[in-house]
Parts: C-alpha cells; sequence; structure tokens
C-alpha cells in the first residue's frame, strides 16, 4: 500500500476512531470532524491555488509574495505582498495583508450557544481580513478561486490608490 495523501489519511482517522470507540462518537463529534475536513479540503482546493495565481502575478511586477497557511489544520492563509524599502535598500516592507480564515459552527450556536443543535450539520464559513479587520464572510460552498482573485484585486487596488 502506497503513501496516503493527507486527505485520505484524515478519512482514515475519522473511521478508525468510529470504530475503536463508538459509544464515544456522537453525532455532534462526527458533525464537527466533517466541517473540518471540508474547510481543509476548501483551502488546500480553492485558496491555496487562488493565492498561487495572485503570487505568480504579483511578482511580475517586482512584489514578494509570501503565502503562509496555518499546518496545523489549514484553516487560515494569508497572502503578503512587500515592496523594496525606499530608505533601506536590500529590505522589503509590507505593502498589503489579507487573509482567510475559515470556521464551523451551529446555525443559531454562534451567538446563542445554549439553543445550537448538535445533531445538524455545522454552517462553514470563511472569513476574509486585512489588517485593519474583517472584510465580509463567505459559505464555503458559494466562494471559488475567482471570488477569492476579484476580492484581493479590489482590496488591493483601494490600498495602493489611497
Amino acid at each position: 500500500m502506497g503513501k496516503m495523501s493527507n486527505w485520505k489519511q484524515r478519512i482514515n482517522d475519522i473511521f478508525r476512531k468510529v470504530e475503536e470507540t463508538p459509544e464515544e462518537l456522537t453525532v455532534q463529534k462526527m458533525n464537527i470532524r466533517f466541517a473540518e475536513l471540508s474547510i481543509g479540503e476548501f483551502f488546500k482546493h480553492v485558496v491555496i491555488p487562488a493565492y498561487d495565481n495572485l503570487k505568480t502575478e504579483l511578482e511580475k511586477y517586482g512584489r514578494t509574495v509570501v503565502v503562509d497557511v496555518n499546518e496545523t489544520g489549514l484553516y487560515s492563509a494569508s497572502i503578503i505582498v512587500y515592496v523594496p524599502s525606499k530608505t533601506a535598500p536590500g529590505e522589503k516592507v509590507e505593502e498589503f495583508y489579507f487573509e482567510i480564515r475559515g470556521r464551523a459552527y451551529q446555525k443559531a450556536g454562534f451567538a446563542f450557544p445554549e439553543h445550537a443543535n448538535e445533531d445538524e450539520p455545522r454552517v462553514k464559513k470563511v472569513e476574509m481580513v486585512l489588517r485593519n479587520g474583517t472584510l465580509r464572510e463567505h459559505d464555503i460552498n458559494k466562494i471559488g478561486p475567482d471570488e477569492i482573485i476579484d476580492s484581493f484585486v479590489e482590496e488591493y487596488s483601494k490600498w495602493i490608490n489611497y
């Protein structure tokens, strides 16, 4: 058997735990695990490819671009654009910061945890964040690489033209 990719290992872990401890694995825990799995897949297949496309294009214009992924679970990823410093040759300064954070929560459970129905699947959202705060929130099922790139370019344009 060859080496399993990360997502296959995670699915294996889910079902291995189901077999090992069926009495401890509630519907709530399964819903949390599946929500986390789909958020991780969203980052891997949607966010990172969008960031990679942005990085390639921005570097054509003399920018240094760093994509930073939270390796502990792929629940956040940032793209940071740097420009050469005008005052310190050889140094770079941050020009723009854009981050996407994933989260899963119960409907009504976010504001009123006592009213959350733990048997329902979790809502999966991503937030787009700049250094100065949150921009907007999106359902991960309704956003793709093009929307991420468009949001980045819109905000970057505002920042550069400020």
